[in-house]
């Protein structure tokens, strides 16, 4: 039984604890996908928040850890929806704006694999050495320099240098065996500017 089968059990059997973990494992993740469809960081957090609540008054029904992120990522969407057609009603001088920001559900298609994408990225990252992740964060993701790296973590460039091109090599070497292109490592940018940094 590997650890997902044991927290469904722990799910259906009503152990909060059970629920946390899906929550590390899912939040930051949906919070971004909420985000990217609706635009709002609070609402997206509160989206979130409900989903959770859903699926947590819904644990029986659930027997695989793909449903239930099957689950919550279709439940986290309608929301959105839901979230852009009371704010499509309420502001109906802004229709045409809002419209655009309807996707289709081949753009929320793309959207979803996009977060997945993002989700694995920085899944990536939190398995390197601390030192590697705080550099690679900082410089690819906050768009720091050397020398402002250096400032805050109170080390030489060649330390900066050294764990920045470890945790390059590393990521490189796991795209490499998920058949994926590093060009992927400039989406991380875009995580850090819409706030959803690694913790």
């Amino acid at each position: 039984m590997d650890k997902f089968d044991k927290q469904i059990v722990d799910l259906q059997q009503g152990k909060e604890t059970s629920l946390c973990f899906f929550m590390d494992e899912y939040a930051a993740a949906l919070q971004f996908f909420a985000f990217k469809m609706i635009g709002h960081k609070e609402a997206s957090a509160e989206i979130v928040s409900d989903s959770f609540v859903k699926l947590w008054d819904r644990r029986t029904h659930f027997h695989e850890a793909y449903s239930i992120k099957s689950f919550l990522y279709l439940i986290t969407r309608n929301a959105c929806l839901d979230h852009l057609k009371e704010s499509r009603n309420k502001y109906a001088h802004e229709e045409t704006f809002l419209e655009d920001l309807v996707a289709s559900d081949s753009d929320i298609l793309k959207k979803i694999i996009y977060n997945e994408l993002i989700e694995l990225i920085v899944l990536e990252i939190k398995k390197l050495p601390k030192q590697q992740a705080k550099v690679f964060q900082l410089a690819m993701m906050e768009g720091r320099n050397t020398q402002e790296i250096c400032d805050e973590l109170q080390t030489s460039a060649s330390t900066v240098y050294f764990a920045r091109s470890k945790a390059i090599a590393a990521l490189k070497k796991v795209f490499e065996q998920k058949n994926l292109s590093m060009h992927y490592i400039f989406l991380l940018p875009i995580v850090a500017a819409e706030g959803f940094f690694i913790g």
